[in-house]
């Protein structure tokens, strides 16, 4: 537990609170305090219990906030805290300076995810106005379901002045809210931060709690570390290793990406499924195509009827005997919550569909509610039928969301569909524990930490890009567990502009015989849990080569990733820096720094990179990849040599120390 930690709460009820800024005192110094964490409040007309753990010794606390009605009378609630963190800037020489505070955050979008900010606390809206009570403040949040469209739901604050950051996040998979605040009077101020998802202002949340009831706050997580940006990422990378389940990545061959953009057949498929097994892979999945019977996604969604008559003689299970074949376990495209409007579910069973006001919501691609036991019984049904013929890794997808509540009570209502489907993503997982569920979430547009304790990993972006990818799983994985962060590693990529024109030819092929796309993509896959894909059966024996060297990588060095940390020796980049970016990931225990580095330039690269902070004096260079003339690295002490080619070059090393 952090040093000198005491649980606070913010809360709102009965409209009594009408400020906009959560810069006021809260109400725990208010509140008559029963036990630790326990608390009485309004004169015994409520109570809060504050859950609070340690998480493992990364030197964070894990909380949840409840309030239960103890009065005799109805009572409204508008707001109640996850965390309520207070104190941060006190001490130190300067109260208040200008460009004292750092604030660290994120901007997201769908294929532009996780990219890091870094501005001063003026620069984010957070200034003090002297002689009253200062109510500035800076507000990330959500909007909809797609819980990180817009930002991820983490915040690190660092203090330059003291040396120290303090991090905070959120673990909810909708109407969350991360409130930073000035707070206190003239030269007595410090920043306050609130972390909810149970916030009026925010998505329209609120809750009347009869005699008796109570409501409870997601988790969150929040600590304070010495140093700034790099060791509040270790410390929350630990934090949630400490409550989530141990998983060692497997290598996955998707034919989505840069592949067969979701129009599967026999022919196409099976050069892919010997490709696959060549390269290593433990798992091919089918990506979306292998369910459309009446080529009608407003027909075809949500019925997960197999066509058959896509792969020929024996069918869909023809495809699966093949990768079982091989050596490999099948894997399926889904989409759980959705369904065509003009489908079968759909048309005989409305009360399946989730509705605001009355209308169905989502249009054409409506959504489905897991509160409704047909439904569930529907889906599960569905997967059964699919493990069944083999099946052993799902990609759960989410290419639609809910806005920002559901019938009959709004954002109240949409939590309690969400705890359905989480609880119907564990039962399926105790049903089956031998499937591994992705959660998609088209792209990562739900990637926050309550999502991913539900599912095995993430898909970390729909970026068909090969050379804006590294931004975004450098940036992901600051958000959420390396381990869990699927990245596309897609050599022979084709445009989606081609999916239907495409054919492979020799002067396809003899684009990439340099082995340069081949070596960058598989450098960023080196990076996280790699999906492979694209057109690999097109490979020459070089870049083959190439690709089951990087997996014969991957496999070795996963359990390392699995303990690791990100680091920046270069600092954060987002998705056009152009020149030389680095990223690595530091496994402590094993003292082994794992380090890719990309060249974005038009110019080789001759550099060193500082590495002392990691390695300490010294260490010892035990891989490097490609081995091909042009790319190579060495150790110096604690400084590392690069040289690269120009153009969208990669090189991938292994450290020891």
């Amino acid at each position: 537990m952090y040093k000198e930690y005491k649980p606070l709460f913010y809360v709102g009820v009965n409209a009594e609170d009408n400020c906009y800024y959560c810069s006021g005192a809260g109400n725990a110094d208010k509140a008559e305090e029963l036990a630790p964490g326990s608390y009485i409040i309004r004169g015994g007309a409520a109570k809060i219990d504050v859950e609070f753990k340690d998480c493992g010794e990364s030197g964070a606390v894990r909380q949840r906030t409840a309030l239960t009605n103890t009065g005799k009378n109805p009572l409204d609630v508008e707001l109640l805290s996850s965390a309520f963190l207070s104190g941060i800037g006190e001490g130190g020489s300067r109260p208040w300076a200008k460009n004292r505070f750092i604030i660290h955050y994120t901007h997201s979008c769908w294929t532009g995810e996780a990219q890091w900010r870094h501005v001063y606390a003026e620069d984010a809206g957070l200034y003090r106005t002297y002689n009253h009570g200062s109510q500035s403040s800076f507000r990330l949040m959500s909007r909809s379901s797609w819980s990180t469209c817009y930002h991820e739901p983490v915040i690190i604050i660092e203090d330059t002045e003291l040396k120290k950051a303090w991090y905070a996040q959120i673990d909810c998979g909708h109407g969350w809210c991360i409130d930073v605040c000035i707070r206190g009077y003239r030269e007595n101020i410090c920043l306050c931060v609130l972390l909810t998802d149970c916030f009026e202002r925010n998505d329209g949340w609120h809750k009347e709690l009869k005699p008796g009831q109570s409501v409870t706050t997601c988790y969150s997580v929040t600590g304070c570390v010495d140093g700034g940006f790099e060791e509040a990422v270790a410390a929350l990378t630990e934090a949630r290793r400490s409550y989530r389940e141990a998983f060692l990545p497997p290598l996955c061959y998707n034919d989505y990406m840069n592949a067969l953009w979701a129009l599967p057949t026999k022919e196409k498929t099976l050069p892919l499924i010997s490709a696959a097994a060549e390269a290593g892979c433990e798992y091919y999945i089918m990506d979306a195509g292998w369910y459309s019977v009446d080529h009608d996604e407003e027909k075809d969604l949500g019925m997960w009827e197999i066509n058959d008559g896509l792969f020929g003689d024996g069918g869909l299970q023809s495809i699966f005997d093949d990768v079982k074949a091989h050596g490999i376990k099948p894997g399926i495209w889904f989409e759980f919550e959705s369904a065509g409007v003009e489908s079968k579910i759909v048309k005989e069973h409305p009360e399946y569909v989730l509705r605001r006001r009355g209308n169905m919501i989502g249009g054409r691609r409506v959504m489905l509610d897991f509160r409704v036991a047909g439904v569930r019984g529907h889906i599960r049904s569905r997967i059964k039928a699919l493990y069944d013929m083999g099946v052993r890794f799902i990609k759960n997808d989410y290419n639609a969301n809910t806005g920002v509540g559901v019938d009959p009570d709004g954002a109240a209502s949409l939590h309690e569909h969400t705890k359905a489907f989480y609880d119907f993503i564990d039962g399926i997982r105790a049903e089956f524990p031998d499937l591994i569920i992705e959660n998609c979430g088209s792209g990562a547009m739900r990637s926050d930490m309550e999502t991913l304790s539900h599912f095995h990993l993430q898909s970390v972006s729909d970026q068909e890009d090969y050379f804006r990818l590294p931004s975004i799983v450098a940036g992901s994985e600051a958000c959420y567990l390396p381990e869990l962060c699927g990245v596309w590693a897609y050599p022979y990529p084709t445009k989606i502009d081609f999916r239907e024109s495409f054919v492979p030819t020799k002067e396809f092929s003899d684009k990439f015989k340099d082995g340069k796309v081949t070596v960058y993509c598989m450098v960023t896959g080196l990076m996280g849990l790699m999906y492979l894909s694209g057109r690999i059966e097109c490979a020459d024996e070089f870049n083959m080569g190439l690709i089951k060297e990087a997996a014969r990588l991957y496999k070795e060095n996963r359990v390392y990733t699995a303990c690791s940390v990100p680091v920046y020796p270069c600092g954060t980049f987002d998705i056009d820096t152009d020149g030389v970016n680095c990223y690595g990931l530091c496994d402590k225990e094993h003292r082994i720094l794992t380090l890719a580095v990309w060249n974005n330039s038009d110019k080789p690269v001759d550099l060193s990179i500082d590495l002392r902070k990691y390695i300490g004096e010294t260490g010892v260079l035990s891989e490097v990849y490609p081995k091909i003339n042009g790319y190579s690295a060495a150790l110096s002490g604690a400084s590392l040599h690069v040289s690269l080619p120009k153009n969208k070059t990669a090189i991938y090393a292994v450290l020891r120390y």
